[in-house]
């Protein structure tokens, strides 16, 4: 897989912009020196190492390090640690730069589809007598088969014009001739002529100057030469009543005329009707029945599914069996897909405040944090197979439980957050610190000191009111932030 980046015009430009690729099988962008793709950055909102792209098995992915972090697609929420899945045409935000992701195949070598030019041996460029004999070159056989392989019915391996063979399968069936009979013009007479003519030769043309190999046998064609053309009927049975009757005793001599409409007639009927098509059809007719034995498999696995909800006074008619479960499994993928992304966003917000995270191990992993993509979390949780990692029942409380320890953990952090911002602001921290300092100590000096000992009254009261009546001090300024966040998040 070939990844390219390229600079937005709506964005920041470095330079000349050009586009930069993923050499081997990973590309990192930062402000860093060490990175493919460094970038300038003034105002020093890029990390030194900001992300970086790897390729995985054929999946391109991103892995975000940075702290202020890194956007997919203008999302108001960064990637985080977790891999994300990158597809062509992506949109990357770092900083002030914004990066468009180009994902192709890599061209396979032009050296490799030109084939090897093929040399022959034993010629001598140099010297024309040393050079073989170009008749003897037509007497071997090529790699690729002799052309007239085909129309000599040759069978087997490949043979050159000196070894075709010289017996013809048809000389079995057809008598030998003679120096005396012309082969075209002249009919042999067989002593038959009332039951009918002889077979003509089929053979090729480029056989013709190869002639046949005389058999010692009789000079007339057997009585039972039909018998040789049975197996071109086996594929369709005949009626007994289309057969023509046969004359117990053959009339002496019969018109030729006679002849060749009585030995023709049996196949017509054969091949026109088709008698064997309809009995297929009629017992094809019983098959319908199998849906009724699906249709009760796929019942029994909803009633399943239904039991392990394991609510008691819930009743699904069979009926609408099918429907409920189609609009069950899009509800699990939203609440798959779902936790998925607030793990991802709690992860962003510890790598933010530069909290320890989760790192995959060898076993006991949560396929909801680890997944490469939407659609690997929902296959990891629907049909578990892979080792390492938790079960589908497990990684779903797990990650339920995460989930509500974060809430609880982030008003915790602001409360103690505050209070140590006011334990900053103590008085008599600030007391001692003034004392140490001449300069501030001339300040507090008659109306001064008045503003000092004011701002110690505030300070008392604003430190029992957070030690006493945290929310209603905090409360107020939360929810009105809270608000306007949810209001950009939406």
């Amino acid at each position: 897989m070939t990844v390219t980046l390229k600079f937005q015009s709506s964005g920041m430009v470095p330079g000349d912009g050009r586009p930069v690729q993923m050499k081997g099988g990973s590309l990192t962008m930062g402000r860093g020196p060490g990175n493919d793709l460094v970038l300038p950055d003034p105002d020093r909102m890029l990390s030194k190492s900001h992300f970086v792209i790897e390729d995985h098995n054929g999946k391109i992915v991103i892995v975000d390090f940075s702290t202020n972090g890194t956007f997919l697609n203008y999302s108001k929420v960064p990637l985080g640690r977790t891999p994300t899945t990158l597809n062509n045409g992506d949109v990357l935000s770092a900083g002030g730069y914004e990066l468009v992701v180009e994902i192709g195949q890599e061209l396979p070598d032009l050296d490799d589809l030109i084939p090897p030019q093929q040399t022959q041996s034993g010629v001598s460029h140099g010297n024309a007598d040393s050079a073989p004999d170009p008749f003897a070159m037509l007497d071997d056989p090529g790699t690729g088969g002799d052309f007239l392989d085909d129309l000599l019915g040759a069978e087997g391996g490949p043979t050159g014009p000196k070894n075709v063979s010289a017996n013809d399968p048809i000389d079995d069936l057809l008598p030998p001739l003679g120096e005396d009979e012309d082969p075209f013009f002249q009919k042999p007479k067989d002593g038959r002529e009332g039951e009918g003519a002889s077979l003509p030769m089929h053979n090729p043309s480029v056989s013709d100057s190869f002639s046949p190999s005389g058999t010692n046998g009789p000079s007339v064609i057997p009585d039972d030469w039909d018998d040789f053309l049975a197996p071109m009927d086996d594929g369709i049975p005949a009626k007994e009543e289309a057969q023509p009757p046969v004359p117990s005793d053959p009339e002496p001599e019969p018109e030729p005329e006679a002849d060749e409409t009585t030995a023709f007639p049996p196949k017509s009927p054969n091949v026109a009707p088709e008698p064997t098509l309809m009995p297929n059809a009629s017992e094809q007719a019983p098959p319908p029945t199998a849906p009724a034995t699906v249709a009760t498999g796929d019942q029994s696995a909803a009633r399943a599914f239904v039991a392990a909800l394991d609510v008691e006074d819930l009743v699904i008619d069979d009926s609408d069996l099918e429907r409920t479960m189609t609009r069950m499994g899009r509800v699990m993928r939203m609440m798959i897909v779902g936790l998925r992304e607030i793990l991802m966003t709690r992860t962003s917000i510890k790598s933010e405040f530069r909290i320890d995270q989760t790192m995959i191990a060898s076993g006991g992993n949560n396929p909801l944090k680890f997944s490469l993509s939407e659609d690997d979390a929902v296959t990891a949780l629907v049909k578990p197979k892979a080792k390492g990692y938790l079960s589908s029942e497990t990684a779903t409380e797990q990650a339920l439980d995460d989930i509500k320890a974060h809430e609880i953990a982030m008003v915790t952090g602001m409360e103690a957050a505050i209070k140590g911002v006011l334990a900053k602001l103590d008085p008599e921290v600030l007391a001692g610190q003034i004392e140490t300092s001449t300069a501030i100590g001339s300040m507090f000096k008659g109306k001064k000191a008045r503003y000092w000992e004011v701002y110690e009254k505030m300070y008392a009261q604003i430190s029992d009111q957070a030690e006493n009546d945290f929310h209603e001090l905090f409360s107020r300024e939360f929810a009105r932030a809270y608000k306007e966040q949810l209001d950009k998040l939406k």
